[in-house]
């Protein structure tokens, strides 16, 4: 994972690559329903790949080479920097912002850029579980994103010009977050004195359905919401996104699905996507990136989005330390292709048994969040039960309003059994994934034991070839069981399994690094 990097080598896109002249025609409009992305966010990354960056590292730099027709080529580059108090942002951050974009698109269509939210509505968003350390987490992201700068150099689109621009700026101008403790104790004073609270707000409003209006609120800064504005977004699958496992998964689809756009295949330099666009380090060699890279490529390609390659097919030598690298676009990154859930049928039927037509239950359910529209279908039957005057009128058009535009749930119903039976499943779900986690770890360590074994049984003379190899496409390697050892066993293994290590790619051929 990056942090401070060594001076880049020089990397060459073309301008087709970048989609920087085409990125207008991809963009529907800002009237469109669904989830976005803007595209200067998709293009380089403004996050660290990991969820601890070492105190003191307040800076990060990428940047390629856009070759144009008739044109010079320009230098794209692009300088984040961190505070001292709150540092670079972070794999989690970068999912905070991508959880903000929706909140804008949700709240008012990118036309205000000041954005009234609630902690809990992010979280809900994230598929986060409602817990101490998430809302702490999100407090945490908001504080870096006001603090962190972004410096572009020939590298931020403005959609309006048509043009690369010299752009530096914060990403949020403030953010104000109100607790709901202290609320209700000024929201008590207020009442029994009959007088407003100090910070002149009222401490409740209510909206045209009754529901209190979050108070809480962010401000993006005039250049990016110009962006948003002026329809540099494309549209996001959420789903998929929050689905990913890795980070670094998570960033290369977003990239990805970006470059995608009218394209089933993409040519890059490896080095250049690896460390310019995904953000890893650039002391990597080949052999290396290709490690880093691979369960990211494993987790597209299970779930649809890359078609599965060879290594061989995946990679091309250039020349020494220069590779290529092919993707191919699968099946679930084809454009426009709204998301099913597994469960929509049973979705649709809980739906239209409660008053809605069959055509509008199928499209809250291919257009939202399948999780939301349950959550909102058990807030509407609390309601009904308790007789509440919001469904008393159009019980069916209060739950498809509480859907599209995502209500916040009433405190009384958070405090009901519902939500405690919910809490109790998540903790359960926890649980599950975390024995899962033991039982793969244990796995591999019973195959680290199993290799071992088989390397023990080796003749000296072919464990010294292997290790000499290793040694050689790893100079420096000093400590034996830290460092030497797993690659050893890992050359050992392709041996076993292909005709040739050449064939694996463990060991270089003429003229490859």
């Amino acid at each position: 994972m990056l942090f401070e990097q060594d001076e880049p080598e020089e990397s060459i896109i073309t301008i087709e690559e970048s989609g920087g002249f085409e990125q207008n025609e991809e963009n529907p409009g800002a009237s469109d329903h669904g989830w976005k992305d803007e595209l200067n966010l998709a293009e380089f990354p403004i996050a660290a790949l990991t969820d601890r960056v070492p105190n003191g590292q307040t800076t990060l730099v990428f940047e390629d080479k856009l070759e144009r027709r008739d044109h010079p080529p320009i230098v794209r580059r692009l300088t984040i920097m961190g505070t001292v108090k709150h540092g670079l942002p972070t794999s989690t951050d970068d999912e905070v912002l991508v959880g903000l974009i929706q909140l804008t698109k949700r709240r008012s269509n990118f036309t205000n850029a000041k954005v009234p939210f609630s902690r809990y509505e992010l979280i809900e968003l994230l598929g986060w579980p409602q817990s101490g350390a998430s809302y702490r987490r999100i407090e945490e992201a908001l504080n870096r994103w006001v603090g962190v700068v972004l410096m572009y150099e020939n590298a931020w689109w403005d959609n309006t010009a048509k043009s690369w621009v010299d752009e530096n700026f914060h990403v949020l101008d403030n953010v104000t977050l109100y607790d709901r403790e202290r609320r209700k104790r000024s929201a008590g004073k207020a009442g029994k004195a009959g007088a407003k609270p100090a910070s002149g707000r009222r401490p409740k409003k209510t909206g045209t359905e009754g529901d209190p209006l979050p108070l809480s609120s962010f401000r993006w800064n005039e250049v990016i919401f110009e962006s948003f504005q002026s329809g540099n977004l494309k549209q996001l699958d959420l789903e998929f996104y929050l689905r990913l496992r890795l980070p670094t998964t998570k960033r290369m689809f977003r990239f990805l699905d970006k470059r995608f756009y009218r394209r089933e295949r993409l040519d890059f330099d490896l080095r250049t996507l690896a460390c310019e666009h995904i953000g890893m380090s650039r002391s990597y060699a080949p052999t290396e990136l290709k490690r880093r890279l691979r369960p990211a490529l494993e987790e597209l390609e299970q779930l649809g989005f890359l078609e599965p390659l060879d290594p061989e097919e995946r990679y091309s030598w250039v020349a020494r330390g220069c590779w290529r690298i092919i993707l191919i676009r699968g099946q679930a990154a084809t454009p426009d292709a709204p998301p099913v859930p597994t469960d929509a049928s049973a979705l649709i039927e809980s739906l239209t048994s409660r008053g809605i037509t069959p055509k509008t239950a199928a499209e809250l359910v291919a257009n939202h969040p399948s999780g939301r529209v349950r959550t909102k279908l058990e807030v509407f039957d609390w309601l009904v039960k308790n007789q509440d005057k919001r469904v008393g009128k159009n019980p069916a058009g209060y739950l498809v309003a509480s859907i599209r535009s995502d209500y916040q749930a009433p405190e009384e119903f958070s405090r009901s059994a519902k939500v405690e039976e919910a809490k109790k499943e998540a903790e359960d779900g926890d649980r599950k994934a975390k024995r899962k986690v033991r039982e793969e770890s244990e796995k591999a360590r019973a195959k680290d034991a199993e290799l071992l074994a088989r390397w023990e049984k080796l003749p000296e003379s072919e464990r010294e070839a292997i290790r000499a190899a290793v040694q050689a496409e790893n100079p420096g390697l000093g400590r034996w069981k830290n460092m030497l050892e797993p690659l050893c066993l890992a050359a050992m293994e392709a041996r076993s399994s292909k005709p040739t290590i050449k064939q694996k790619g463990l060991f270089p051929g003429p003229g490859e690094e």
